[in-house]
């Protein structure tokens, strides 16, 4: 046997050998990739963990300070309930903002949970208050005769009765199922209130005034104007609409083809969206920069170009929203004159 080494076989081991250090070091690297992962992913869940924690604990010292103010209100003579009713609503107010603030990292039913109770509180507030401070309703200046108050009560009765919008609860209201149809409430109806707008299509929605919070959904092919919100606006399940809107904080879900003419003091936050379009508040009416200090929002603040999409993870530009060019954007609301 000669001792010359076979070239075919010297070949064969001298490109095996590189491709096992290959795939031995590829598969290393994975494995340290893996555990960093998983690191980070820790990391980032004792994170959230710890920052929920922390929110829960301010949540309930609030929430037990709003309850002790409702529960001290009959122990306060008739002339200091008026302040201390609007000491209340300022205190929820601040106890919604810090939710909207902080529903970044809340998840969903987290944060169904904290409005519940912010609706529960305010609506335990504004029972009591027109409890202990009726208002007057009718004058007897003019010396009515009984049977023209008993009317004038019966003729109110029937009017809430049969006004659609309306609710039972105090501190809530909206339009529900309509279609084709332009909607306006005044903003006595809407003011520190929570609106809701659900199940509309080919509408017309006028909110002139102060909302606490708006909810949208289900609306389809409809246009939406209104006042800022003190709070959030929360729109979902929203096709093929104009939305002209101006509040702390946007959530948008599940929507598509909507253009938002949006003022975002905070940050504009969007998931499982697309096509959505956005530009600069433009309404203006009679007293919108009252309802702007009402709302206590700035309005030389306006973040509408921050929209955060949790479906896109990537530094490049979102997909699924874009900026309307100036060219293209409606001047003018001919929808509100």
């Amino acid at each position: 046997m000669s001792d010359k080494m076979d070239p075919l076989i010297s070949i064969e081991n001298f490109s095996e050998k590189p491709n096992k250090i290959n795939l031995l070091t590829k598969r290393e690297l994975e494995r340290q990739l893996n555990i960093q992962k998983r690191k980070d992913d820790k990391e980032l869940l004792s994170a959230s963990n710890e920052k929920l924690e922390i929110f829960e604990a301010i949540f309930a010292e609030k929430k037990s300070y709003i309850e002790s103010l409702i529960k001290n209100s009959r122990n306060l003579s008739k002339n200091e309930l008026p302040d201390h009713f609007n000491t209340i609503s300022k205190e929820i107010l601040t106890l919604q903002k810090y939710v909207a603030a902080s529903n970044i990292f809340l998840r969903h039913y987290d944060l169904q949970r904290c409005q519940n109770t912010l609706q529960e509180l305010t609506n335990k507030a504004k029972y009591l208050e027109n409890e202990l401070l009726p208002k007057k309703k009718f004058s007897f200046k003019n010396r009515m005769k009984e049977k023209d108050v008993k009317k004038e009560k019966e003729d109110e009765v029937d009017s809430a009765v049969f006004k659609p919008h309306v609710p039972a609860i105090f501190n809530s209201c909206g339009f529900f199922n309509r279609s084709d149809e332009t909607l306006n409430m005044l903003p006595s109806e809407i003011f520190r209130k929570d609106v809701s707008l659900e199940n509309l299509e080919n509408c017309i929605v006028i909110l002139k005034g102060t909302a606490s919070t708006l909810h949208l959904n289900h609306l389809k092919n409809c246009k939406v104007f209104t006042g800022p919100v003190s709070t959030s606006i929360f729109a979902e399940h929203c096709l093929n609409c104009t939305l002209v809107i101006a509040c702390q904080q946007l959530r948008l879900h599940s929507s598509e083809n909507v253009q938002i003419y949006l003022h975002v003091t905070s940050r504009a936050i969007m998931e499982d969206c697309k096509d959505i379009a956005v530009a600069p508040y433009n309404l203006d009416y009679k007293g919108v920069e009252k309802d702007f200090e009402n709302a206590h929002l700035e309005k030389n603040v306006n973040n509408w170009r921050c929209v955060d999409d949790f479906n896109w993870l990537s530094e490049k530009h979102s997909p699924n929203w874009k900026e309307i060019p100036e060219h293209e954007r409606i001047q003018r609301w001919q929808e509100i004159e």
